[in-house]
């Protein structure tokens, strides 16, 4: 968790590149394999890279990951705002 907070931090400071950067080596151990959050975060730094597309897709893997409504009813309206 705490590298997953530092991936996002560095991607607000220095920009959604670093923290895909740093995201990446985040998942290469597989502990965030199927955490929602983690699936999130890749959706908002990939919108802020500018690939609407692909963060879209993304927050949509992460919404049929979590057991909550409202999460879900959150992170489908995150991706319907960023569909073409």
């Amino acid at each position: 968790m705490i590298a997953l907070n530092r991936a996002v931090a560095h991607g607000y400071a220095y920009g959604p590149g670093v923290g895909l950067v740093l995201l990446d080596a985040v998942r290469a151990g597989g502990g965030l394999d199927g955490y929602p959050l983690a699936a999130a975060v890749e959706a908002d730094l990939v919108a802020r890279r500018g690939d609407r597309r692909r963060a879209a897709a993304l927050f949509r893997e992460a919404a049929a990951m979590v057991d909550s409504t409202a999460e879900r009813r959150a992170l489908l309206e995150c991706s319907a705002e960023l569909a073409p």
